[in-house]
């Protein structure tokens, strides 16, 4: 069976859900050139997507972002000649905006990477893009989600009635490989607070960092791995790079390693329907490496009760981060993403 992958959003160089179930299972997927950091860089990503590339099982068709309504017929019509090609029998689509699901010509397996069934300003959905997904949703062959909180939303609104959770998943093994930084970043001895993955102000790394400054002392430091070039992660490096530690992007191979440098783990997430819904990756990844996660308190992380997990409401971060946690014992292997994998191909064939 010759699977089709669709991120929500293409990024190489992260741990991507739906990324991660299309290795996971010898499956195809589509990755496209996508830089929102200046106007002049998105007109050349839009060029640069407008080709057909494959290499391996990385396919790029191409693809048309503005306006909404034409570019959505044109991507479907290209999509379709590439199921053509490929001999595809089964989309896997976590986009919420590019395609239309009705008109592409195989079963399409919905995969609500996120909560995208409210409107929300913050992410650029309004009530127009919601009714779009949610028919989207309507015309698929079943839906994954990434919560039961999502699972139940979904089946609340009637949009599908053959809908399960599969959660995100973890590489245990690579994780256990991994070797902490703290000797060559000059670490030793330190507790090492740490956010790793997406900069934005939705993720409230900034008021994370104010609550840090509140007892930052010579015993711990602060670490951020990750953040694209935007406008917002170089104010934040400028304001507050004498007192916490950027890194940037690291290689994917690499992370692992700065997950295990870490003593507490940081959540600072902006709670909205969004965030709340959401299982973060980086919540299971602190935990398998060692490191006690502080979180501010998302719905669907703490309906999954980790004891490696303690939440907090932002404002009391500080205090939070003065407490001592003992190390919880945990059964990470469920979340092997081989294991995942396996879940969705099962789900897929029992609807065909």
């Amino acid at each position: 069976m010759n699977i089709l992958f669709i991120p929500h959003v293409p990024n190489l160089n992260v741990i991507n859900r739906v990324y991660e179930f299309a290795i996971n299972s010898n499956s195809y997927f589509l990755y496209w050139e996508m830089d929102n950091t200046s106007l002049g860089q998105k007109i050349k990503s839009q060029i640069k997507s407008l080709t057909f590339k494959q290499h391996e099982k990385i396919i790029q068709i191409p693809l048309l972002f503005k306006p909404e309504n034409a570019s959505v017929r044109f991507n479907t019509l290209t999509l379709n000649r590439v199921i053509d090609k490929l001999n595809i029998d089964v989309v896997v689509n976590a986009n919420a905006l590019l395609f239309d699901i009705k008109k592409i010509k195989v079963p399409v397996i919905y995969d609500l990477v996120d909560d995208h069934l409210e409107i929300n300003p913050d992410i650029g959905l309004n009530e127009k893009r919601v009714k779009k997904i949610q028919e989207d949703i309507r015309h698929s062959q079943g839906v994954i989600c990434v919560t039961k909180i999502l699972e139940n939303k979904v089946k609340k609104l009637a949009l599908h009635s053959r809908t399960r959770t599969i959660e995100n998943g973890l590489y245990i093994q690579k994780f256990q490989k991994a070797k902490s930084l703290k000797k060559e970043l000059g670490l030793e001895g330190k507790k090492v607070f740490g956010y790793i993955g997406g900069i934005a102000k939705w993720t409230g790394i900034e008021q994370a960092i104010k609550q840090y400054l509140t007892i930052k002392d010579d015993k711990n430091a602060f670490l951020v791995v990750g953040g694209e070039q935007s406008s917002f992660y170089k104010r934040l490096v400028k304001e507050y790079g004498k007192d916490v530690i950027f890194i940037g992007q690291v290689s994917p191979d690499k992370v692992a390693n700065y997950f295990k440098s870490m003593d507490i783990g940081l959540i600072p997430f902006e709670l909205n329907d969004f965030t709340h819904n959401a299982l973060p990756i980086k919540a299971l990844e602190y935990g398998l490496s060692g490191a006690h996660v502080i979180s501010t308190p998302l719905d669907g992380l703490r309906a999954k009760n980790f004891p490696f997990v303690t939440f907090c409401e932002i404002e009391k971060f500080g205090q939070c981060m003065q407490k001592e946690y003992e190390k919880a014992d945990f059964n990470f292997e469920p979340f092997e993403w081989k294991r995942k994998a396996e879940e969705l191909l099962k789900f897929i064939k029992a609807g065909l």
